[in-house]
């Protein structure tokens, strides 16, 4: 397959299979076998080696589709020496539905921030797929770790204002960010940014923050026990009622009743078991 110019099309919710996470002093232990279900690997290869100042591409993810083999990742990819490996397997199953996410076959390199939202999103995996996670709850997390692997690679290539950009909206999205903010950090007028934001990501400055803020606000919801209101200050609400009013808004759910709905869920798949 080549894959320079392919795109894999994913339905959500697909379909968790299993996570895990390993270390390999030389590089991905690739095998010749016929992938049966999607592959996503995320490299660190900065980390491992204990390095402050790390190469562009030293945090890269790829995505191997369901018939291919894991052999073919390709060579730039593969590193020489210590790696952070995380891996997930998963399933399209529902080919019909509506909601859609494309991604890149290509390896994708990852700023700092990216990698770390995509390390937290693996790590809640592994822990919900090897615990009492329900099938439900595993679909929903692998959900938000592919539209977050998806906004990552929206910049256009070489466009390394836009990826700055992001990459300090993403940074700073849970304070008190105002576009004249990113505008005195990065270095350029208010206009230019606002214009270059809406390419990139088809929507006003505020109502990205809120996107990146409700995608947070899901992922504490499900995955732990802290308050709404604790939920609501660490995704930059200083007031919970207004927190609870723009996700009744967003979801079509109270946060008390998007946090039951997954919490049931996982309840049924305790007693299956």
């Amino acid at each position: 397959m080549n894959m320079a110019n392919e795109l894999f099309s994913v339905s959500l919710p697909a379909r968790f299979l299993s996570a895990g996470r390993c270390v390999a002093p030389g590089g991905w232990n690739a095998s010749a076998s016929v992938l049966d279900a999607a592959l996503l690997i995320v490299r660190d290869a900065g980390s491992a080696a204990g390095k402050k100042t790390l190469a562009p591409d030293s945090r890269q993810a790829l995505l191997l589709p369901p018939g291919s083999s894991d052999a073919a990742i390709p060579a730039g990819f593969i590193s020489a020496g210590p790696a952070v490996w995380f891996w997930l397997r998963f399933r399209n199953v529902s080919p019909s539905a509506a909601a859609q996410v494309h991604l890149s076959l290509l390896p994708v390199s990852l700023h700092e921030s990216a990698f770390n939202r995509l390390s937290y999103g693996f790590h809640q995996l592994i822990r919900a797929g090897r615990g009492s996670g329900s099938p439900d709850l595993c679909d929903y997390m692998l959900s938000v770790l592919l539209l977050s692997l998806r906004d990552e690679g929206r910049p256009a290539a070489g466009n390394a204002v836009a990826a700055r950009m992001l990459d300090f909206i993403h940074l700073h999205c849970y304070e008190h960010l105002t576009l004249p903010d990113v505008a005195r950090a990065l270095g350029y007028s208010e206009d230019y940014l606002s214009r270059l934001l809406h390419d990139q990501v088809s929507c006003s400055f505020r109502q990205y923050i809120h996107y990146l803020r409700m995608q947070r606000a899901k992922k504490e919801l499900v995955s732990g026990s802290k308050s709404i209101r604790e939920i609501a200050e660490e995704c930059g609400y200083s007031n919970a009622k207004f927190f609870s009013t723009s996700f009744l808004k967003c979801e079509g759910l109270a946060p008390s009743a998007f946090r039951n709905l997954y919490t049931a869920g996982s309840h049924r798949g305790n007693m299956e078991n």
